[in-house]
């Protein structure tokens, strides 16, 4: 694994945080590889370390191999929930999270007490880490679900526009929704935008955004006693109607249909873990 970060990050650091280890564990991992392979493996270019051929050539069978343990890994044995303390790392918007996974991890915390969970944020290097099959789930949208790999529909919302309850609108017309000013939910380091905003931003008009946000249950604040506007799905947006002073309208054209996606890396594909997860997921949204 510390080879493999290594060459993807070509940075000790990177590594190290990427591993969970201090720069020094990193540092030394390095040199034991070096004395191993009777080779530099990384050289210093500059600012940024370079692999070396023969690290290029050990890069391929190493991930290979690497994918090929995690899916033995995952399949070794039989998952039972009630003795399992199995650790799951899912990549999931705070959106996902309140309407999918808070359910079903109150409903795990009775079926399998000791296992545990990791909510991962989406973001350029969390999917990345489903490419390295380093996470057991992700719970994307259509346009982003990645085809090579296996998926799962798990439910459908739509959108809608959110106000402060006494910004004084009744109806949101498209040139009401272009004239005022939005606040925005980015993800990662990357500022991914969300599906909607990039439906949004194929329109022929441009949208005035006032306040770049973190995460979907951030709009809310962003909204209130303001005029701003904000474009949220519709049962994340009834959520949180229940806790601030939010309006919520119809979108003056149908926005794409949201539909969300659980998928997996391939050598997951017979882990009885991952397949119980996705049962919970389909109860909870039946």
């Amino acid at each position: 694994m510390a080879f493999e970060a290594l060459i993807e990050e070509r940075n000790v650091s990177a590594a190290a945080r990427r591993l969970n280890l201090t720069q020094p564990a990193v540092t030394g991992a390095l040199n034991r590889l070096r004395d191993y392979f009777r080779d530099d493996l990384l050289v210093l270019h500059g600012r940024k370390m370079q692999p070396t051929p023969k690290a290029e050539d050990l890069s391929g069978p190493v991930r290979r191999a690497l994918l090929q343990i995690r899916g033995e890994i995952t399949r070794a044995g039989d998952f039972t929930p009630a003795t399992s303390s199995r650790h799951f790392r899912i990549i999931a918007s705070d959106y996902a999270y309140t309407i999918g996974l808070a359910d079903l991890f109150v409903r795990a915390s009775a079926l399998a007490p000791k296992v545990t969970f990791e909510v991962i944020p989406p973001s350029s290097q969390a999917s990345e880490r489903l490419e390295r099959a380093e996470v057991d789930v992700a719970i994307t949208v259509h346009p982003y679900v990645n085809a090579k790999y296996p998926s799962m529909e798990l439910w459908r919302d739509s959108d809608v526009i959110i106000s402060w309850r006494d910004a004084g609108y009744t109806t949101i017309t498209e040139d009401i929704f272009f004239e005022v000013g939005h606040a925005v939910s980015t993800f990662g380091p990357d500022r991914r935008p969300s599906v909607t905003d990039e439906y949004i931003a194929k329109m022929d008009r441009e949208r005035r955004v006032e306040v770049l946000l973190p995460s979907f249950g951030d709009l809310c604040r962003g909204v209130v006693g303001t005029r701003r506007l904000a474009t949220m799905h519709r049962r994340y947006a009834e959520y949180f109607a229940r806790v601030y002073p939010i309006a919520i309208h119809e979108t003056w054209q149908p926005f794409p249909e949201i539909i969300q996606i659980a998928q997996w890396h391939k050598v997951r594909d017979s882990d009885p873990g991952l397949h119980w997860i996705l049962r919970l997921l389909s109860e909870i949204q039946a």
